[in-house]
């Protein structure tokens, strides 16, 4: 079947011209090297993501397509999902055995280590008949979360199409590095071309292990090609000292400011900034006072970095947080400086009970934060109230102002006399072709259904543990459309499970799904594998 879509002729045509002219005509304060499509200067540079931007306005809605990864009998944990501008499939992944793809097992660059947990990187065409290739990127047996973030191995585009991917790696470091690993655990960051897996760039951002935590880091790319690096620092656990050192890397300055460490063990958020040709630009902390802040959402728009995630107390020179000494929201924006353009906190003042942010995501211009709290607080347009009294679980939707950081609306989802599940495997997607956020959750360990939902938009069944439950939102005023209830695994024990982990728009709705999946419940903390799938924008539940 053929991808094009010939509705969009005109379009094309004026594309074609765009094309045509950036070749006549040379651009100014180009570098002497015209013909570098790495290059946000060059001529060929501009050819290339004006090229990228044709194929992306041939996306086909109805195309269908399936993969399937792993034996199921080794750990496997599908992360991040991203459609690129060119209409191609990047996904990552840690697994601990090697993937078939086009008959082989190896990568283009490098094959799978010690039989341990690896980061696997790998894109698929964008008519979902092949993968176009797939890489190891290095060791991953340091110990990663039954349900982490995807951002465990980030990835992101460049102008040009070109893949930049981030990670913190163990094991043995690659040669031909801008810089070496020097470090047990070192950041691995690389510029990779989209449709080969050719390295552009490779190389490691050390630092002591003892003042670096293995979680709560990110990446995304800025506009000309800077690229936002997230990591979380560490003091030590006897007397604490400011670390004033931040990330190893060529160029790299000591930071702007240097971490609050005000008390042992304290967990603080550092950013470095990169660019696109892999030369260290500047880096600092966003120092904190409380004992623990992370991040669940690290993403860029424009030369500023949206950040959000969980914190015990206030960034030094904000206010503002609701309970110092309890963990609570903050999402807030960065600018090129590294300081805070506006910052805004979230969750209860007067208890002390939990508000954990769990997942995020930054789509069609807009935040969107859900998380658990065991606490009702007030929040604007609000439809769906708190569930239950004080110390009742309930899950938390937040949509912020994107800019100004301000609440523009808040929705609890629960049971009167039952906790949600502590886990959210999925996160939440926005579908084009309907205007909706939809969220994955797991419904009630013991099969009770929400409270406070009107049943006009409840549909569905389920009998087994581990059930799914399909929220879909309308995205302006947080009002819930829809709330679907199914089954994801087959019998009473729970085993052969099939959870959706992540998921992403491609064009005009049809969505391209990751699924975790496993046999024996027993297994399931060793031995997982995934599958990932795109279907016509009509056939979407």
């Amino acid at each position: 079947m053929s991808i094009f879509n010939f509705n969009q002729k005109a379009p094309t045509i004026k594309i074609l011209i765009l094309t045509l002219l950036f070749s006549l005509f040379p651009i100014n304060n180009c570098k002497l090297e015209l013909n570098n499509p790495s290059d946000p200067r060059s001529k060929s540079f501009f050819e290339t993501a004006l090229w990228n931007f044709f194929l992306n306005s041939l996306c086909n809605p109805n195309t269908s397509g399936y993969f399937h990864f792993g034996s199921g009998n080794t750990l496997i944990i599908p992360l991040s999902l991203k459609v690129l501008n060119s209409g191609n499939t990047v996904v990552t992944a840690i697994s601990g055995e090697p993937l078939f793809w086009n008959g082989s097992a190896g990568g283009v660059n490098a094959n799978h280590q010690n039989s341990t947990l690896n980061g696997v990187v790998f894109v698929i065409d964008k008519s979902f008949s092949r993968i176009l290739w797939l890489d190891y990127i290095g060791e991953m047996s340091y110990g990663v979360g039954d349900w982490p973030i995807p951002e465990t191995i980030s990835i992101d585009e460049f102008s040009n199409g070109d893949l930049a991917v981030y990670a913190l790696v163990n094991g043995a470091g690659r040669s031909n590095v801008t810089n070496a690993k020097t470090t047990t655990n070192a950041f691995y960051l690389a510029r990779l071309k989209q449709h080969s897996g050719e390295i552009v760039w490779q190389g490691y951002l050390n630092k002591d292990n003892t003042r670096l935590e293995k979680q709560s880091y990110a990446m995304s790319i800025l506009n000309l090609d800077r690229i936002a690096l997230l990591f979380q620092g560490i003091s030590e656990a006897s007397t604490p000292t400011q670390d004033n050192i931040g990330l190893g890397y060529p160029g790299l300055p000591y930071p702007i400011y240097g971490s609050s460490a005000t008390t042992v063990s304290q967990k603080e958020l550092g950013i470095a900034v990169v660019d696109g040709n892999g030369n260290g630009l500047s880096q600092s902390f966003l120092p904190n006072t409380g004992t623990l802040t992370e991040a669940v959402l690290f993403k860029s728009d424009g030369n500023k970095i949206l950040i959000a995630g969980g914190t015990s107390n206030n960034f030094v020179s904000t206010s503002g947080h609701p309970r110092v000494n309890e963990s609570r929201v903050f999402y807030g924006v960065i600018n090129s400086g590294l300081t805070w353009d506006a910052l805004s906190y979230f969750g209860p003042t007067n208890t002390v009970g939990t508000f954990n942010l769990q997942k995020a995501l930054f789509a069609n211009n807009e935040v969107f934060l859900i998380g658990k709290t065991e606490e009702p607080y007030p929040t604007p347009n609000t439809f769906y109230p708190f569930q239950g009294t004080s110390g009742r679980r309930n899950y938390q939707i937040l949509k912020p102002d994107k800019g100004n950081t301000g609440l523009i609306w808040g929705q609890f989802l629960g049971a009167s006399a039952y906790n949600v599940p502590e886990v959210l495997p999925g996160n939440l997607a926005f579908n084009s072709g309907r205007q909706e956020i939809v969220g994955n959750l797991l419904a009630i360990d013991n099969g009770n259904v929400f409270t406070g939902i009107s049943p006009d938009i409840s549909s569905g069944t389920f009998q087994y543990p581990l059930a799914q439950a399909r929220l879909k939102i309308n995205p302006s005023n947080g009002g819930f459309k829809q709330l679907q209830y199914y089954d994801a695994t087959s019998d009473v024990s729970g085993n052969n499970g099939k959870f959706l982990t992540n998921q992403v728009d491609a064009c005009s709705g049809r969505m391209v799904t990751i699924h975790s999946k496993f046999g024996d419940i027993a297994n399931f903390s060793t031995g997982r594998n995934f599958e990932i799938s795109t279907k016509p924008a009509s056939a979407e539940p």
